[in-house]
């Protein structure tokens, strides 16, 4: 009849405490309390360790934020830095380019000058008597027949171009009348590079005689061109009989 009118059930526990032991009851409300509490601490723990996680992904989220506006930062100094140096740039090849149309202006002109002043003049040479003892690949002369223009130095050799235009060139080579002297030949050079040849190879027990080679050629030169004979048997100069020639002359002016 008891459990019938009280609704409070009692939860009895039996603690001994050596040999004898009280029992010692709880009520169902103090287990629901202490449950409860338990709860709250759990929660709590959950709460603190959610709170935890917010404050990681903020702290990381933040940082990542300073590094992106860092990037940034040294990514627009790059930029910056970058476009001054390329505008340098600019203005250095402009400098330069123009320094460089300037120059040839001024060539062009000299040039021009140059071809003015010789318009209508004539330039003409023809040199014999290879220099003797020279051992050099490239053919000196001593005597000058003509030089109009003076534009062939007897002491190098060499036609230095006073006028742009079409020039003819001859080279004449008479091998030396010599038992010891078995052939002889030179090219015409033009800048340093070979246009023709004459050259002349008697055949053995005929070298006593005396032979003669001829080559010609047609060059267009400009302003400052060199035209010599190079690349000549050595020693030439004792290879060849002084009536040996080398002749050139302007054939018609370019503009």
């Amino acid at each position: 009849m008891l459990l019938k009118y009280y609704s409070v059930v009692i939860l009895c526990l039996s603690v001994v405490n050596g040999e004898h032991g009280e029992p010692k009851c709880f009520s169902r409300f103090d287990y629901d309390e202490k449950m409860l509490m338990k709860l709250l601490r759990f929660e709590d723990k959950v709460q603190k360790f959610e709170d935890f996680i917010k404050e990681v992904k903020a702290r990381e989220e933040k940082e990542k934020e300073e590094r992106s506006r860092s990037f940034a930062a040294e990514l627009e100094k790059y930029k910056q830095e970058n476009a001054e140096e390329v505008e340098r740039q600019k203005i250095v090849t402009s400098e330069m380019l123009e320094s460089v149309a300037n120059s040839k202006m001024k060539f062009e002109n000299v040039h021009k000058q140059i071809n003015e002043k010789m318009k209508g003049k004539v330039v003409a040479f023809t040199v014999t008597s290879p220099k003797a003892g020279a051992t050099s690949p490239s053919l000196t002369f001593t005597t000058v027949i003509t030089n109009e223009g003076n534009a062939f130095d007897t002491s190098t050799g060499k036609f230095t171009c006073p006028v742009s235009g079409l020039y003819y060139f001859s080279l004449h080579i008479i091998k030396k009348r010599s038992s010891s002297v078995d052939y002889a030949g030179c090219y015409i050079i033009l800048n340093g590079s070979s246009k023709v040849q004459a050259h002349t190879d008697p055949q053995s027990g005929a070298d006593y005689g005396s032979y003669g080679v001829s080559t010609s050629v047609y060059l267009k030169l400009k302003v400052g061109d060199v035209v010599m004979l190079d690349g000549c048997s050595r020693p030439i100069a004792d290879r060849v009989d002084p009536r040996t020639s080398f002749s050139g002359h302007l054939e018609q002016e370019v503009y």
